[in-house]
């Protein structure tokens, strides 16, 4: 127990003192256990190297995946149609913490008005002149490949039948 004013502490030391020498005297040194140690992360990684297991992939950011240019080099082949690109902004809009127009700044820089107006377009086809559609697209290509995920059958197609892109 901590003592409460300072006067106490003299008092304390002394008896802490008193009971040490009988101790020693009576030859019981009792020696206070070894405190346990957490293990780190980095014994973790070297105990399972050593299993033969490998290390886990560096996780790859969206900025630094590098996509494929046209044969002018006028800009990305885009493969998916608009609607698709509003479905894919609509599920990342549910994700907590999301917010709509930090994600704006990071695709590109883009207006907040031009992106209601891209996300207001009914039809599936409606938007693809519109800026947001163009950086969602390569927003959404990059994330698929720093995920390693593999190309839809929609879009499969859609390299089939347009191998130039939609804005070729």
């Amino acid at each position: 127990m901590a003592p409460k004013r300072k006067s106490d502490v003299s008092t304390l030391e002394l008896e802490a003192e008193t009971s040490f020498k009988e101790n020693l005297d009576s030859g019981e040194l009792q020696v206070a256990p070894a405190k346990k140690k957490a293990r780190v992360d980095d014994a973790d990684a070297a105990s399972s190297s050593s299993t033969g297991k490998a290390k886990p992939k560096a996780v790859v950011r969206w900025q630094d995946v590098e996509l494929e240019k046209n044969a002018d080099g006028s800009g990305v082949p885009v493969y998916d149609l608009p609607g698709d690109v509003r479905r894919k902004i609509r599920a990342l809009m549910s994700t907590p913490g999301f917010k709509v127009t930090h994600w704006l700044e990071e695709i590109g820089r883009v207006n907040s008005n031009s992106y209601n107006r891209f996300m207001k377009a009914k039809d599936k086809y409606d938007g693809a002149s519109n800026g947001t559609y163009y950086c969602a697209y390569v927003y959404f290509e990059k994330v698929r490949i720093a995920a390693g995920k593999p190309k839809s059958a929609g879009r499969k197609k859609n390299e089939k039948e347009y191998p130039k892109g939609f804005l070729s």
